[in-house]
């Protein structure tokens, strides 16, 4: 493990700032450290790697990063298996968590073995075709001000209004409504970079979102295909997606940073 600073945000809701710390404590256990000072990160050395999720605060860093090309670790909730917010089979122990280097999400398919996707025991349900509607995912209100665009959800239903007749269905990431429910008779599933998309395309339902997002490798980019959607072979993605999220233990025993790409 290169030699890594964590960030802890100070204004975390209890829950979070537990599972912050305990991660933290591991890291430090591994030789890093950690900081709760969003500007110390600009100041590390050119060899410390900073950890970083998804702060509005952090945007501008991460932005200079990227340009600069200086490594950068991001980690968020997973693909599968996660404990939060998800509408598949829930994990234990914590769940996993997404690690990507220098990216928000999974940006390619490697060669990897299906066994870690197989121990999430978490299908694929085959491509369901013929949908009459669309669901649009909405952003939550951090992401969509961590990433600057406050304005998606009205720009992207204006824009499907120019290109489908199709009915919209809008949903919100705290939605109370079952996502399998939603997805039932759909042609598609729209959004940014939500993990509904991920959760869509395991669920066997097409997608159309931004670059970043790790289902871009098995949707389309943007909707101007939308009446057009595809259906792909899935299983070196899923793969892929479980050879990027980890448990709490495998970041004790070493398997993250074996792992981490």
């Amino acid at each position: 493990m290169n030699r890594v600073c964590f960030y802890i945000p100070p204004e975390l809701q209890k829950f979070k700032a537990d599972l912050f710390h305990r991660i933290g404590s591991k890291i430090v256990a591994l030789g890093g450290a950690t900081t709760k000072d969003h500007t110390a990160l600009g100041q590390l050395a050119p060899d410390v790697v900073p950890i970083v999720g998804c702060s509005i605060y952090l945007r501008p860093l991460i932005d200079t990063w990227r340009a600069s090309g200086r490594p950068w670790i991001y980690w968020d909730r997973g693909y599968a298996r996660r404990v939060f917010a998800t509408w598949l089979p829930r994990g234990d122990d914590g769940g996993y968590y997404r690690w990507h280097r220098n990216s928000f999400q999974l940006p390619l398919v490697r060669a990897v073995p299906d066994d870690r996707w197989l121990a999430l025991n978490t299908p694929l349900m085959p491509w369901r075709k013929g949908g009459r509607h669309i669901v649009v995912a909405r952003p939550s209100k951090s992401y969509l001000a961590f990433h600057g665009i406050e304005k998606w959800t009205d720009e992207m239903v204006y824009e499907l209004s120019l290109r489908t007749d199709r009915q919209l269905v809008i949903r919100d990431k705290e939605s109370k409504r079952d996502l399998r429910a939603d997805l039932e008779g759909a042609h598609a599933l729209v959004t940014h970079g939500s993990i509904a998309a991920v959760e869509a395309v395991i669920m066997g339902t097409p997608v159309f979102v931004d670059a970043t997002s790790a289902a871009a490798l098995v949707g389309h980019v943007g909707t101007r295909l939308i009446e057009r959607p595809i259906y792909p072979e899935r299983q070196a993605w899923a793969n892929s997606l479980a050879y990027s999220q980890f448990n709490e233990r495998e970041l004790v025993d070493g398997t993250l940073w074996r792992l981490l790409t």
